[in-house]
């Protein structure tokens, strides 16, 4: 198994650049899911670097260029040897939100020929200290 963290410290992260049309940015769904289907459908639909890197296509759906967070982390880990699904891990800490301190997104990717395809998304957030729950957890904040 192999894992590799990448710490980003207020500054821009994966995956840009794409001459296609841009895709929405994620949606969260009730406990704590968000359609892959329209990114799928534009991953499809373009051929770019970021296809072959589960962390840069984590990067391009979650469109960590256009978020702010006082700390981002990005952590893949890939199956035995690489071949199989492959599971990113992106925290946003120190949100400029009121309410929402982190967020943190849980994607799989399955590789598919030379590239990988998202195949879930989860999310969860923990609240601002005084504004609701400290664990994450999809459950809204105050």
């Amino acid at each position: 198994m192999y894992a590799a963290t990448v710490l980003l410290l207020a500054a821009p992260a994966a995956g840009c650049g794409s001459e296609a049309p841009d895709v929405a940015a994620p949606t969260k769904e009730p406990h704590g899911t968000a359609s892959v289907s329209e990114f799928d459908d534009y991953a499809k639909a373009v051929d770019e670097d970021w296809e072959r890197s589960p962390v840069m296509a984590a990067g391009e759906f979650l469109q960590l260029d256009d978020r702010t967070a006082a700390r981002t982390t990005v952590e893949g880990v890939a199956s035995a040897e690489g071949t199989g699904p492959q599971t990113v891990t992106v925290t946003l800490d120190g949100l400029a939100d009121d309410s929402v301190r982190s967020e943190r997104w849980r994607l799989t990717f399955e590789p598919d020929g030379d590239v990988y395809r998202l195949t879930e998304a989860r999310w969860s957030q923990r609240c601002q200290a005084g504004r609701g729950h400290q664990d994450f957890t999809p459950e809204p904040c105050l």
